[in-house]
């Protein structure tokens, strides 16, 4: 078996995968996800769609129908499966285009009920004709996934007029795009490539930089400089500071957390409600999981005792063990009635 998953995964990488593609599926993903997602610096709570492990995880993309393929994931744990195949989002998308059905997005809706949403392009009249079959494309999809959570939702794709952007507007983007263009130069002659860039509503510069460095000063000084020859005024520059081994942790737990939120929400036997993570500690990476399920309930340890040996077959995994390495983590599972259940590395 791990000799068809490597083989497999080697095809699909050499035949579909390439970092273009990861990032317009990265930007898509941000702009899709649901719009009540809170964000701050220290902790970050994720309702996930399908479509979040195309960004992150690693891929298989041998046929999803494939006889061969199916027999290998008969033997694959639950979210190994959901880890090394195809994202469901691509499976989706490829079964619609097969039909000849034109398809906008995919997204999908936690709260208050798990919805999984097609958009088609066409006509009323064309979507209400079609919406039985894709409906049933769909579920039989996320089905064979074991993702039997969702309310499937099939949409008419709402047109749009893309707006030309004023002779002011226009102005203001060229003169951010040089803005941004200086900044990254300067960035770049201190060994800073990929750091990003952001401005604000008060044309304050942002930046992201490790804390070890020391010449950050310096920087914001080149930066100024370089603006000032160009006449583009003085502008305040922000310098946010980030632990580099903290990053660099998260980074490679971000599949893996992708994939646990990815699998225990679209599927009924977990009654999950949220999966939130941290990475604020030193010591250990902090998963959170909320469940609906109260500790008085008759099925609590059945739910309970589901999601701890399945996110502990997966951890400890080679494949996964690989990735998160030697990292200590603490899991904690919360009942509706605040209970917890507590996950170690230990």
């Amino acid at each position: 078996m791990e000799k068809n998953l490597k083989a497999a995964k080697e095809y699909y990488q050499q035949h579909y995968y390439h970092e273009d593609i990861s990032n317009r599926i990265k930007q898509g993903v941000i702009q899709s996800i649901h719009r009540k997602k809170r964000v701050s610096m220290g902790k970050r709570i994720f309702y996930f769609s399908s479509a979040v492990i195309a960004a992150f995880a690693l891929f298989i993309g041998l046929a999803f129908y494939s006889p061969a393929v199916a027999s290998v994931a008969a033997k694959v744990p639950f979210l190994k499966m959901i880890f090394e195949f195809k994202p469901v989002a691509d499976i989706v998308s490829e079964a619609l285009t097969k039909k000849g059905y034109k398809h906008e997005g995919m997204g999908v809706q936690y709260s208050p009920t798990k919805i999984f949403t097609v958009t088609i392009k066409g006509s009323e009249a064309y979507v209400d004709k079609v919406r039985p079959d894709v409906t049933r494309i769909v579920k039989e999809i996320l089905l064979a996934r074991e993702m039997d959570a969702y309310k499937i939702k099939v949409e008419r794709a709402i047109e749009r007029h893309d707006q030309q952007p004023t002779a002011k507007e226009k102005a203001l983007m060229e003169k951010q795009e040089q803005i941004f263009g200086i900044v990254r130069n300067v960035l770049i002659s201190y060994g800073y490539e990929h750091e990003s860039i952001g401005m604000n509503a008060a044309n304050t510069i942002e930046l992201n930089l490790p804390k070890t460095e020391t010449r950050i000063d310096e920087i914001k000084q080149q930066i100024q400089i370089k603006l000032t020859e160009q006449k583009l005024g003085f502008h305040t520059i922000n310098v946010r500071k980030y632990d580099p081994e903290k990053r660099e942790r998260e980074g490679r737990w971000s599949p893996i957390i992708s994939t646990i939120a990815d699998g225990i929400f679209g599927s009924k036997k977990f009654k999950v409600t949220g999966v939130g993570y941290t990475n604020r500690s030193a010591e250990y990476m902090m998963i959170s999981i909320r469940t609906s399920v109260s500790s008085k309930d008759s099925d609590y340890k059945r739910v309970v005792t589901n999601i701890e040996n399945t996110i502990l077959e997966f951890l400890t995994s080679k494949e996964t063990k690989a990735i998160i390495k030697d990292d200590a983590y603490k899991i904690t599972i919360i009942s509706k009635d605040k209970k917890e259940t507590v996950i170690t590395s230990d």
